[in-house]
């Protein structure tokens, strides 16, 4: 009976990853292409030059363009290294990637649909306050302290990018170059989609109802905390909350779960451990956590 059920289990999470991975496949290709495309022109340039002129409109505009990119973060992560790689800035390119893993036009909509304007735009002002914050605070760090070594393969550095000359189309070197960002950015994607199909399938959502529900600081806390391994897909997880809030949950817990959830996922944290060090990922788990408390007491 035990085996039975063990086998039911697995073929569900396998099941969830084999359509979850069929579906982000795609994107993470085309990212690797764009991402190799660029470095055979000017844009890494004129990128390094714009970000470089002022610190608050690089951030301010990666986190604009975070919330308002349909594409998924493992499609743009290929992107984001080949920039990083071609000596632009750490920050806006972090705070992209964090940005663009917590909303997106279509959750957006959603939001609006299922929980009303107010809500969706305390998310979208919430997110873009965060942000900020992270991007500037990521100025301030030493990319030493920050950066994943692996992210940093590559054949460009800080000193060369303004006088680069231009390079020339090698289908060898590119196809080659491909396949080697293909199983960087893979690997993570991988990890981050068995782990997450694990939750999503071994998690019943009766849980949450039961520890969400009442207007204390304990329900708060325990919303903010427990959205960290709770949070299913973003659009899926809104008739929940809807329901959860007309039995009781406040709105602050709601924000708090809504805003630490998508953040935490274990699928955008290993899109985002391409880039960042083990040790700063956790950091960067906390500083969200302690954000999201936060921010759940102000709006409760």
């Amino acid at each position: 009976m035990y085996i039975y059920s063990f086998l039911d289990t697995l073929i569900l999470i396998l099941n969830y990853s084999g359509r979850t991975l069929l579906e982000l496949a795609p994107y993470v290709v085309i990212g690797v292409i764009v991402g190799e495309v660029l470095k055979l022109t000017s844009w890494t340039k004129l990128i390094y030059k714009g970000v470089s002129r002022s610190p608050l409109i690089a951030v301010l505009v990666a986190s604009v363009l975070g919330m308002v990119s349909p594409l998924c973060t493992y499609g743009t992560v290929p992107v984001v290294l080949q920039l990083l790689r071609a000596g632009v800035p750490l920050a806006p390119l972090v705070t992209f990637l964090s940005v663009s893993s917590m909303m997106n036009p279509q959750i957006f909509i959603y939001t609006w649909g299922s929980l009303g304007p107010g809500m969706a735009l305390l998310r979208i002002a919430s997110i873009l306050i965060f942000g900020l914050l992270l991007g500037f605070a990521l100025y301030r760090i030493p990319d030493s302290w920050i950066v994943n070594k692996g992210a940093l393969k590559g054949d460009s550095t800080r000193e060369e990018i303004i006088n680069r000359p231009k390079k020339v189309f090698e289908l060898k070197k590119f196809t080659g170059d491909v396949f080697d960002n293909l199983i960087f950015v893979g690997f993570y994607m991988v990890i981050g989609i068995l782990l997450g199909a694990v939750v999503e399938v071994a998690v019943p959502t009766a849980w949450i109802s039961t520890l969400f529900k009442g207007d204390t600081f304990l329900s708060l806390l325990l919303t903010t905390l427990m959205g960290v391994p709770l949070y299913a897909c973003g659009g899926g997880v809104l008739p929940t909350i809807e329901q959860f809030i007309e039995e009781g949950m406040s709105r602050g817990a709601a924000l708090s779960f809504l805003f630490v959830g998508p953040a935490t996922r274990i699928t955008p944290l290993m899109a985002l451990a391409t880039v960042l060090k083990p040790v700063f990922l956790i950091v960067y788990v906390a500083v969200v956590i302690v954000f999201a408390l936060i921010l759940g007491i102000i709006v409760r």
